[in-house]
């Protein structure tokens, strides 16, 4: 027995006669009947009593014929499974991601994700940089949302947001009422610095912006995550410079103020593992670009 064959079979008994049978598979009636008649001879039993106009279906026939529903049910439910395995709308995804993702398009990424494709299981993993990289390399990370650029050739990336930074004082600093400041404004400041190791890219940009103002920071506190540098920044402990999600973060005492010298923005990026453009890869990938359309800092919206 085959499928294709059950399916013969299920047919006939299912619409009790051979032409009835033979159009609603789309064949002629002939080849429907002879697959029967082999199906018969190839079980050693009888399956179908026949008359001249009708036929009746025998005990052994009735068995199969419930035994076959199962089963092509099953194959039926099979193949759509892997069909919907194969596109991505089902099995599981390690999505690895930095902490600052948390404030950006993380949320609205993951909801339409989840909106979109509710059977596939999501292990959401907030990460250092440098363990998500590796993490990616590897394998155990399937998708990573993460800022580039990355020195790794085993990786792919796509670019969703640039944020401008933003020079951040506490509300009662002498620059506190302005909306936008020079950089060389800052040269004397204490700052509170990204750590080199916590966030080695921001705190290396920050760096560099500060030498082409024409100074090097004078560091009073260093931190790790984007909302402890505001925090600390709001408590009076210095400046900063940081990425437009700080925003999002509606501290009262903090200042988030333009930076007239314009530098580069930083990017945020969803990044995965070259030859691993999976189904569920691909459609997170392009549910991320739409979640990254429609995000915007607080920063861009005045």
């Amino acid at each position: 027995m085959d499928l294709r064959t059950l399916r013969y079979f299920s047919a006939v008994v299912r619409e009790g006669h051979f032409g009835r049978a033979a159009a609603s598979l789309g064949i002629a009636q002939p080849p429907l009947t002879r697959q029967i008649q082999k199906l018969e001879r190839d079980l050693g039993v009888s399956l179908l009593q026949r008359t001249r106009k009708k036929f009746e279906v025998t005990p052994a026939g009735r068995l199969l014929y419930e035994r076959a529903g199962r089963l092509l049910d099953g194959a039926d439910q099979t193949e759509a499974d892997v069909r919907r395995a194969g596109t991505g709308e089902t099995g599981r995804l390690v999505i690895g991601f930095v902490h600052s993702n948390t404030f950006t398009i993380l949320p609205g990424a993951v909801a339409r994700f989840r909106a979109a494709y509710p059977d596939v299981e999501m292990d959401l993993r907030e990460m250092r940089h440098d363990n998500l990289v590796a993490g990616l390399e590897n394998g155990g990370i399937d998708v990573g949302l993460l800022r580039p650029p990355v020195s790794s050739r085993a990786l792919q990336a796509v670019t969703l947001i640039h944020e401008p930074f933003l020079a951040l004082v506490w509300s009662g600093h002498r620059l506190a009422a302005r909306r936008t400041v020079q950089l060389g404004q800052f040269a004397s400041e204490p700052f509170v610095m990204y750590s080199r190791i916590g966030a080695p890219l921001i705190h290396t940009r920050v760096m560099e912006m500060c030498k082409r103002a024409g100074f090097a920071p004078r560091i009073a506190q260093y931190a790790d995550q984007i909302d402890t540098v505001a925090s600390f920044v709001a408590a009076g402990i210095g400046v900063a410079l940081a990425p437009s999600t700080v925003t999002s973060f509606n501290m009262p005492s903090l200042r988030c103020l333009r930076i007239a010298d314009r530098p580069a923005p930083l990017a945020m990026g969803v990044m995965w593992r070259t030859g691993n453009a999976s189904g569920l890869v691909r459609n997170f990938t392009r549910v991320a670009r739409e979640a990254a359309v429609v995000w915007r800092p607080l920063a861009l919206l005045d």
